[in-house]
């Protein structure tokens, strides 16, 4: 479940972005899905490519897309690499270059992290680099994304996190010069209760937003008390801290609400209980043990000081957590398969808890192809909540399982009993569903067939104003409600059933999007060079594959104009964006850019229409994501841009 602090930005951003959205262009009638260019044999799995920082390319001024897609190439050509650089200055406070800061590249700063649960974070692709003696740091072959972050550290200043930084495709993107600033000191003296000084305790200091959100703080910084218990953290970025304390023989001790502010240093004394133990064993309902079970013991002392740590059971089922103080605790146990369960008050030293989990039902059957009968030898599989009806409302329900199996064999847990359909989805085929089940409380239901089928497609032509083909745009099928908001990125999956695909258009501006789930599509088309396009209402059936002609893509208009700060100042890497006000069934574009060293910002090749824009400053790691509301009240404005039109002195002032 995610954290409060996420369901609001949700809330508001439903706010700011909920209203209809429609066809731009009818699609011709489907035809027989066995024209030129559609596939009948199974498609085979597109290659994994070696890349820097794995996800989707995004085009011009468009946000970034988190959700994963599979790339289909027209014509037998091997997909290039959409690649950018990247590269920046960092200096200090009087404007001069900071040389070996280590900058890290990466796609979960700690604003995006808060709209994903832990589990879809993998830090494995970050890039690092060391600036060198003119403050320059640089990353080539990037894959083109609009929502990075900079993670920016150096012993002699705060630890600083720039946001929202755009790799635009093929372009060398220069980041505008981040000053980094002295910081303020935490410190103070570990004590356990008796008053003794405890030396060598170690301390974890991170964001408070990233423990409410049980994410991995990318800046946390580790600490030792010295031989007289005493502990400091220089150069601290101002911000919300939360502190973690541990010591042999010790309960874990968290302090929560530490606030840093302006320039002033921040003492914190704390104080360790002796360690005690909770122990136990976690069965199911039959009594055998579970292994591998994960004990979690949460213990709420005042406002500031809190306990929380966690084990896994043995093979036995046996846990002992011996890092908990005195007090009384919530324990929460979850294992694979099994509903997790909960003990309400459990008393430091309890060591006989014993903790009994009811095992969740599953569904098993075979996968097999809809025309021939064999069975499907690798696919994925999950469920979701039957329907009769309105299958477009329906939500995947966990992450998919990867099966493997020469007979197309499958067991899928449910969440809990109830009515549900099995999704299961194969290189070549279209997501695919079995009849509605019903399983109830613990219930292995088996016997369940799921015909896998081809599904339909959806081709087109990509034009430029004068009818000459566009080679290379990238077209991506979605769900035809899709918006590409934050609202619909924080919803982690999206409703319906429609295939997420991506391609690139020939050297006839032709594209063919196959294997997709009879629904009812949008289609996004994007290039550099050109406004961004979306077409509406594209209705796939099975079998046949959609034709949505000739679309013709304009080179859109430009903005520009310089962003001042507060002080009246320049500001580099204030950010500005475009968002298209709503005009019946239009796709709602939305743009943005950041902007350079003199506080200079353009925004091109935006789709012609009625937007409203504002600028605010730069966004930082750890700011409250309503901290700069008050800029875009106070930047909001309506522009109206034709295309080929060049709007220059759209200046935003945030002194006022």
């Amino acid at each position: 479940m995610r954290p409060l602090i996420v369901l609001a930005i949700v809330a508001a951003a439903a706010a700011a972005y909920f209203f209809a959205s429609g066809s731009t262009t009818a699609p011709a009638a489907p035809e027989a899905l066995t024209g030129p260019g559609i596939e009948t044999t199974p498609e085979p799995e597109t290659p994994s490519e070696e890349v820097d920082l794995v996800g989707p390319a995004v085009g011009q001024g468009r946000e970034g897309v988190a959700a994963p897609v599979r790339t289909d190439v027209l014509d037998g050509e091997p997909e290039a690499k959409a690649e950018a650089s990247l590269t920046g200055l960092i200096l200090d406070p009087d404007g001069q270059p900071v040389e070996g800061a280590q900058v890290t590249l990466t796609r979960f700063g700690t604003t995006n992290m808060l709209f994903l649960e832990p589990a879809v974070v993998d830090r494995s692709g970050d890039r690092k680099a060391k600036t060198d003696a003119e403050g320059r740091y640089s990353f080539a072959r990037v894959t083109p994304y609009e929502r990075y972050a900079l993670l920016i550290r150096h012993p002699e200043f705060a630890p600083l996190e720039e946001g929202d930084v755009q790799a635009l495709e093929g372009e060398a993107n220069e980041v505008p010069p981040i000053k980094l600033a002295k910081g303020v000191a935490l410190r103070g003296v570990v004590k356990d209760s008796a008053g003794n000084t405890v030396p060598g305790a170690a301390l974890l200091l991170g964001q408070m937003a990233m423990a409410m959100s049980a994410g991995d703080d990318p800046n946390a910084l580790e600490g030792t008390t010295d031989l007289e218990g005493k502990y400091e953290f220089t150069n601290l970025a101002n911000g919300n801290y939360v502190l973690q304390v541990t010591a042999d023989g010790y309960g874990q001790v968290v302090l929560g609400q530490i606030n840093v502010a302006g320039d002033t240093d921040v003492q914190r004394d704390v104080v360790l209980e002796i360690a005690m133990m909770l122990a136990g064993v976690v069965t199911d309902q039959d009594g055998l043990p579970l292994p591998e079970a994960r004990v979690t013991a949460y213990s709420i002392g005042n406002r500031e000081n809190r306990t929380q740590t966690q084990g896994d059971t043995d093979d036995n089922g046996e846990f002992s957590l011996i890092d908990v103080p005195g007090g009384t605790y919530t324990l929460r146990v979850s294992a694979e398969g099994f509903k997790v369960g909960s003990v309400a008050r459990a008393e430091a030293g309890d060591v006989g808890i014993h903790v009994s989990l009811e095992r969740l039902p599953t569904i098993s059957g075979q996968a097999v192809d809809a025309q021939t009968g064999e069975p499907l030898k690798r696919f994925s599989v999950s469920v979701r909540p039957g329907t009769d009806s309105a299958i477009e409302n329906t939500v995947r329900l966990g992450r998919p399982l990867q099966v493997t199996d020469d007979e197309g064999r499958f067991t899928v847990t449910c969440p809990k009993g109830g009515t549900f359909m099995v999704d299961v989805e194969a290189p070549g085929y279209a997501a695919s569903f079995s009849e509605t089940v019903i399983v109830t409380a613990a219930q292995d239901l088996g016997g369940v067939i799921v015909r896998v089928k081809r599904g339909g497609g959806i081709k087109g032509r990509i034009l430029d104003s004068a009818g000459n083909p566009i080679a290379r745009a990238v077209v991506t099928s979605r769900d035809d409600r899709w918006t590409g908001s934050d609202f619909d990125l924080s919803m982690g999956t999206f409703p319906g059933v429609a295939t997420i695909r991506k391609v690139r258009t020939d050297s006839r501006g032709e594209f063919v999007i196959n294997g997709l789930a009879p629904t009812t599509y949008l289609i996004e088309i994007e290039h550099p060079q050109y406004a961004g396009h979306a077409v509406r209402n594209v209705i796939v059936g099975d079998g046949v594959a959609t034709d949505v002609g000739g679309q013709t893509l304009v080179k859109g208009a430009t903005m520009s104009g310089v962003v001042r700060g507060p002080s009246g100042a320049v500001l580099p890497g204030a950010q500005v964006k475009l968002m298209m006000a709503p005009v019946g069934n239009e796709f709602p574009a939305q743009y943005s850019t950041k902007a350079d060293k003199d506080g200079r910002y353009r925004v091109s090749g935006v789709r012609p229409g009625t937007y409203w824009a504002h600028a605010t400053r730069p966004v930082r790691g750890g700011d409250n994501p309503f901290a700069h509301s008050n800029d875009i009240k106070n930047t909001r404005r309506q522009v109206v841009l034709a295309d080929g039109q060049e709007i220059q002195g759209q200046d935003f002032d945030l002194s006022n």
